[in-house]
């Protein structure tokens, strides 16, 4: 049977390049330009990017890739990390640093919490963007044209190892290699994808502000119950001048069209960082804001945030937007977000 196939294959062989051998040898010009093509190089990319890539020191000395995206009219550059999830681990504006940037516990970024109570104590079960301290949650694709959009695509792990019990646990996998931490880093089976570009800001200053789309996707057949959305933004210390709108929320999302807050150097407001989304995102739910400062690792921090569950196998898209500059701008910008922006 074996020397059956073989000698089918070199008839199959020979009908097929007999025509081609014998079409070279009658035209001289067809061999001359085959000679040619043997000469230019293969090219191992099927589509090109046009990212720029750079690497970036994390805390203590670990050495990241990350995106480069600058805004269209140059003022402003961030990086998306690699490593971390694909999560903003820089965004400088007017040569400022405003991300804290030192692990992946303190980027701008996207988390999840669901309050669990599985196991001998309650816990909160954290997917997050970067991953959970030990180890970094994967980003396992990257598209658009690098430099008015910008496509990620991040598998996240349990930021808390765990520690509500959730009751189908998934050990990470890393390099082909069940992961050997202690404590073991979790696979959530959440994907993230973040879509980045820049949108005008009719305020004029910067002349672009951020927005972020994206859409979180279960990925198995459970019941979770309500998860808290946590729109995070970390920044240094010295961005301790809070700002927020509406004021006393969470608020019914029927009742305000937006969310904003950020953190600045001084009471004019005029030099720091905002984040906003439509109430839109949740428009069964409540919006809210809260602030936290981490007093060992020294970083201030925003929250947007509201609660909506997302059982079986399921999708949600959401908006936010990252406001560098002045207060006032920022603020002009987020009350006009609620009528154009939101899920889709």
């Amino acid at each position: 049977m074996q020397r059956k196939i073989k000698l089918q294959h070199v008839i199959f062989l020979a009908c097929f390049v007999l025509p081609f051998a014998v079409n070279a040898q009658t035209n001289p010009a067809s061999n001359s330009v085959k000679k040619e093509q043997a000469f230019v190089p293969l090219d191992k990319e099927a589509i090109r990017g046009h990212f720029k890539l750079v690497e970036f020191t994390m805390e203590p000395g670990e050495i990241d890739q990350a995106v480069e995206f600058k805004d269209p009219a140059g003022e402003q550059t961030v990086l998306f990390d690699l490593v971390e999830g694909g999560a903003i681990v820089s965004f400088v504006y007017k040569g400022i640093e405003h991300t804290w940037k030192y692990n992946g516990g303190g980027l701008l970024q996207m988390a999840f919490h669901n309050s669990r109570d599985d196991g001998p104590w309650a816990g909160d079960y954290n997917p997050t963007q970067a991953g959970d301290g030990t180890a970094m949650s994967p980003v396992t694709g990257i598209g658009g044209n690098g430099i008015d959009t910008l496509i990620l695509m991040t598998m996240m792990l349990d930021f808390n190892h765990n520690n509500g019990f959730y009751p189908h646990p998934l050990l990470a996998v890393w390099g082909g290699k069940v992961d050997e931490n202690i404590p073991a880093s979790y696979f959530s089976p959440y994907v993230l994808e973040t879509m980045a570009h820049w949108v005008k800001n009719p305020g004029g200053e910067p002349k672009y502000y951020l927005q972020l789309d994206e859409r979180i996707t279960h990925l198995t057949d459970e019941v979770m119950g309500p998860f808290g959305y946590d729109f995070a933004d970390y920044q240094n210390w010295e961005f301790n001048v809070k700002a927020i709108s509406p004021e006393n929320c969470p608020c019914d999302a029927s009742k305000t069209t937006y969310m904003a807050g950020g953190l600045y150097r001084d009471k004019s407001r005029t030099v720091g960082l905002a984040i906003a989304m439509p109430s839109s995102n949740f428009p069964n739910g409540k919006v809210g804001g809260g602030f936290n400062s981490d007093y060992m690792w020294r970083n201030n921090s925003f929250h947007l945030g509201s609660s909506e569950s997302l059982d079986g196998v399921n999708s949600k898209k959401f908006v936010w937007y990252v406001m560098a500059g002045s207060w006032d701008k920022a603020l002009q910008f987020s009350k006009s977000i609620g009528k154009t922006g939101g899920a889709k």
